[in-house]
This record gives structure tokens, C-alpha cells and sequence, in this order.
């Protein structure tokens, strides 16, 4: 390896080794972990500070070898985990709704540690709850689970017709909602905007009926 003199700025006299450029290493382009599918996973890294007062849309993939269970069935394996996670008063699960691909949830945590081992807890829950549902073994997740934070009205404006009421048929086609998710919500924003939304609801029915 050849040496060559350089001087570094700001002390002059001192003299380094320049090393010859490397054939590998570094930001590239298609460096890091390979896409183990169409959806890239959610970077690895510390996430957002969380305040108590901001609800927070969180999307979960599903593995595939669960995609042949019934909505129905994962979301009866969905209730039981969601009721073990009722014991926590600093992460309140207000929404969810079961896809075929992916389960979302709207849920409130004190702030982002709470929202974290809440997570955790409810995935453990339901992995275990799933599996004996599907009769197989192995992870549920392949991924670490999406959180957006709703900082402002519009922001759960937008999330709000994806995560429909408890009801007896789901609101959206390939959704299915119910009762596993009775928390009610104590931020300020979450709560103004779910009492907009019955308003809105009781006045559509109050309109049909009377139409007919």
C-alpha cells in the first residue's frame, strides 16, 4: 500500500496515510437486506416520539400461509387477543379491521413505549390465537408493524372510512369489524372525530327513513 503525505486542515504539519479507494462497502445503489416481497418492510430504526394526545393508525401484515383463513375466523382469534390487551391503561385499541393481507387498528398509547410493548403484547396474542386457528405453527408478522401518528382532524379524517364502526356487516368489501375492539377514545381529537362520524351516521339514517 502506497503512502502518500496529506495535510489535514487545521493542523498543519501533521502528515496522514491516504488510503486507496475500496472496491465495496458503503451507501450504494442496491445495497442492504433484499425485498422479501412486493411491499418493502418498515425500515429498522427508533420511531417517532409519540404524545399521549395523537392517536395512531397501525397497519400489520399477515403472513401468506394465513391468507386461506376466513376473515371471520381471524377476526373471532383477533377478538380473544384484543381482550387480553383491554388490561393495559396505557394503550387503548379504539378500531380494527381484519383484511385479507393485513390487520389495522386504531389505538392511543401514552407515548411511544407504551404504544411499543402494547403492540408487542397484542401480537404475541394473536400470533398464538391465529396459528391455533389455522392449525400451523410458525410467525404471524412477517414485519415490524406501520405506525402513522394522526397529528391533526384531517390526518384521522383520512384513516377514518379504512377502520369503519363495529357493526353486523363490514363497512368496506373484504373488511370485517365487530365488538374486539369496545376501547373507547380519550384523546381529544380521536373523540371529537368519532362523535363527527355518529352524527354524520344517525343523520343518513334519519334521511332514509325517511325516504321511505
Amino acid at each position: 500500500m502506497e503512502i502518500l503525505p496529506e495535510i489535514r486542515p487545521g493542523r498543519p504539519g501533521r502528515l496522514a496515510p491516504r488510503l486507496p479507494p475500496r472496491g465495496w462497502g458503503g451507501a450504494r445503489a442496491g445495497a442492504g437486506r433484499p425485498a422479501r416481497g412486493p411491499v418493502a418492510s418498515e425500515p429498522h430504526g427508533p420511531r417517532p416520539a409519540l404524545s399521549a394526545h395523537h392517536p395512531v393508525h397501525v397497519t400489520a401484515r399477515l403472513e401468506p400461509a394465513l391468507r386461506s383463513l376466513s376473515r371471520r375466523a381471524a377476526h373471532a382469534a383477533l377478538q380473544r387477543a384484543v381482550r387480553r390487551s383491554l388490561a393495559r391503561t396505557d394503550f387503548r385499541i379504539v378500531r380494527l379491521v381484519v383484511r385479507r393481507a393485513q390487520i389495522e387498528l386504531l389505538v392511543e398509547a401514552d407515548d411511544r413505549r407504551a404504544l411499543a410493548r402494547g403492540m408487542q403484547g397484542l401480537q404475541v396474542a394473536a400470533a398464538r390465537a391465529l396459528n391455533a386457528a389455522a392449525g400451523r405453527h410458525g410467525r404471524c408478522f412477517p414485519d415490524r408493524y406501520r405506525a402513522r401518528i394522526l397529528r391533526t382532524p384531517a390526518a384521522i379524517r383520512s384513516v377514518l372510512p379504512r377502520l369503519p364502526a363495529p357493526g353486523p356487516r363490514p363497512a368496506r368489501p373484504g373488511a370485517v369489524t365487530g365488538d374486539a375492539a369496545p376501547a373507547s377514545p380519550r384523546t381529544h381529537l380521536l373523540a371529537a372525530a368519532l362523535a363527527r362520524e355518529h352524527a354524520r351516521a344517525r343523520r343518513r339514517t334519519r334521511s332514509s327513513a325517511i325516504g321511505r
